[in-house]
């Protein structure tokens, strides 16, 4: 793993805490950002589609460079707008596919890279998604590594299960988070994992449905991992984690006593739990005797 550099005087001072993110665009990320944008702009013809998307005023596209206003483009009750359009940008450059040509797709994707690594060296609180295609907020190392093995793990057992933690994720941290939809992602993949393995004849397997067949049947299952004895462990742990995210969805059933609109610290709770629960039971760790 690669130390991040750090400036001379901060080196002098032997400051190790984090380093603190930047969100929207700070001054210093403003001309490579717009830079970036310019170019791809004008190299992939792009600037219209992104003013459509967007729904930009149309003194972009009849200004006499049209790529070079979506440059410069500015909205004092948008402080998001620059980043908007990169984001719009980065998924117009991820559906350049290699039957347009391997020069075209090979550019692309460098492009795509070029940005990350703009924002990455700027300090910026966003990076690429994980499949290239937006933007995210940047989140600790270990935790998007966590959520890259899990994906892998699932797409092995069910590849739907990892397309819903992708969502998840994205809804989670992306530039625009969605708390209720990254919730909701995230137990469906829980439950794409977990009710083949568990439920494999219910016609109506749920989440709710494998929570109470562990819970009922806690002697009959055990972790890859060993207890105190040196026996395999108890599914406790994976019974209780399920619980949470059971749970906590509050609003999944609307007029309830507790529904409840569902919070940015929960989606971002579940996300996590959902990627530990579906790297378990893709593995394997959680299993009958």
């Amino acid at each position: 793993m690669t130390t991040r550099w750090r400036r001379f005087t901060d080196r002098l001072a032997g400051k190790t805490d984090p380093e603190v993110l930047f969100e929207g665009l700070p001054d210093h990320l403003q001309v490579p950002v717009r830079q970036w944008i310019g170019g791809v702009a004008y190299e992939f013809e792009a600037t219209q589609e992104v003013c459509l998307r967007l729904r930009l005023p149309s003194k972009v596209l009849n200004s006499p460079d049209p790529w070079r206003s979506l440059m410069n483009v500015g909205d004092s009750n948008n402080g998001m707008l620059v980043i908007e359009v990169a984001d719009a940008l980065l998924d117009i450059l991820s559906k350049v596919g290699y039957q347009q040509g391997p020069q075209r797709f090979r550019e692309a994707d460098g492009l795509r890279s070029q940005l990350d690594g703009v924002l990455t060296t700027g300090g910026s609180a966003y990076t690429l998604k994980p499949d290239r295609d937006g933007l995210c907020l940047r989140v600790e190392e270990n935790l998007r590594r966590t959520l890259d093995e899990a994906v892998q793990a699932a797409e092995a057992l069910q590849k739907d299960a990892g397309a819903h933690l992708r969502e998840a994720f994205v809804a989670a941290y992306g530039i625009k988070p969605n708390p209720s939809v990254a919730y909701s992602q995230a137990v469906k993949a829980v439950e794409a994992v977990a009710n083949p393995v568990f439920l494999p004849k219910s016609p109506e397997p749920t989440l709710g449905a494998v929570r109470s067949t562990l819970d009922q049947g806690r002697n009959k299952y055990v972790m890859a991992v060993s207890d105190r004895a040196g026996a395999p462990a108890g599914i406790d742990a994976a019974v209780e984690l399920i619980n949470l995210l059971w749970h906590g969805q509050r609003d999944r059933h609307a007029g309830g006593p507790t529904s409840a609109p569902v919070s940015q610290e929960a989606a971002e709770t579940a996300v996590h739990a959902a990627a530990l629960l579906v790297h378990w039971v893709s593995k394997g760790y959680v299993r009958k005797k």
